[in-house]
């Protein structure tokens, strides 16, 4: 009997990202439709940073897009394999607050262990989305390496998540309209003075605002100094930095990074699911600090 790690596909960890870490992670698959065609997130024959490229522009060009939320089915057909050889599982979702996908874990949980008679299946609610739940999945796979138990793991994962920092802002605010986040009379006031939002994944699991800043330079610097501020042992863990489609941006962000301390900061495209919500040119930052105060 092994302990097994999985996580939704918001977790930002495409295939490339867990064979580099040497991580036994599964993630659980979601669907992307653009314009009634629709796509497989994480499939091995797809080019991250080509269709991430494209997915984008896309979006750009005001195309017709969707993202659908797991079913407790898909969560018991990925679950089935590993509960057959009596294998354990810690999964992580994206934040309850902002997804039905957890909803959707609980439940499959609840069959599969009402089933077996025993705990086989733990469920962590992030409390975040992209690198803030993949950090979490990967911190976890790490103390199954170290031997710990079922039951410790699912403990330590439960305090660690609220250590887990996830700051973002958007390049563009009518993403946020379309979510309800702000009214269109609002957003056009906002554009108008280039008021920048900076949002974060809150302790209640949710999406919050974090502070207004003016223009996007400020933004960026804004995202930099919080982190230098926030973050503990900048000289030993490893910042993820994830781009709707705009590398220059995140490379000036690592830069001001490393120039103050920080010394591993790995960019990548943002996670489809995430990125279809909150639009291109958004930018996001993860890294373990104190706490998500």
């Amino acid at each position: 009997m092994a302990i097994k790690i999985y996580a939704d596909a918001g977790s930002n960890l495409f295939q490339g990202i867990i064979k580099k870490r040497n991580a036994d992670i599964t993630v659980v698959n979601m669907s992307l439709t653009i314009d009634e065609k629709i796509y497989q997130c994480y499939k091995d024959d797809i080019d991250v940073d080509q269709f991430s490229h494209t997915f984008y522009q896309k979006m750009r060009e005001g195309r017709n897009i969707n993202t659908s939320q797991i079913t407790p089915y898909t969560y018991l057909e990925a679950f089935k394999e590993d509960i057959a050889k009596g294998n354990q599982i810690i999964c992580f979702v994206m934040a309850k607050g902002i997804s039905g996908t957890y909803n959707s874990a609980c439940a499959a949980r609840d069959e599969i262990n009402q089933e077996q008679g025993k705990e086989m299946v733990y469920i962590v609610d992030s409390a975040t989305a992209g690198f803030g739940e993949g950090l979490q999945a990967l911190h976890a796979y790490e103390l199954v390496k170290k031997g710990m138990s079922f039951k410790d793991i699912c403990y330590e994962c439960e305090k660690f998540k609220f250590q887990v920092r996830s700051e973002f802002t958007v390049g563009d605010i009518k993403y946020l309209i379309k979510k309800g986040r702000v009214s269109a009379l609002l957003a056009k006031f906002i554009n108008f003075l280039r008021i920048k939002f900076i949002l974060k994944g809150s302790n209640k699991s949710k999406i919050e605002v974090a502070g207004k800043v003016s223009g996007r330079k400020m933004a960026l610097k804004r995202l930099a100094e919080t982190c230098i501020k926030k973050i503990r042992h900048p000289e030993k863990q490893t910042v993820y930095i994830s781009h709707c489609d705009v590398y220059d941006d995140a490379l000036t962000l690592k830069n001001y990074l490393v120039d103050h301390g920080v010394k591993n900061v790995e960019i990548y495209f943002y996670d489809l699911i995430t990125g279809a919500h909150i639009g291109p040119d958004s930018l996001a930052i993860f890294y373990v600090g104190e706490n998500r105060d």
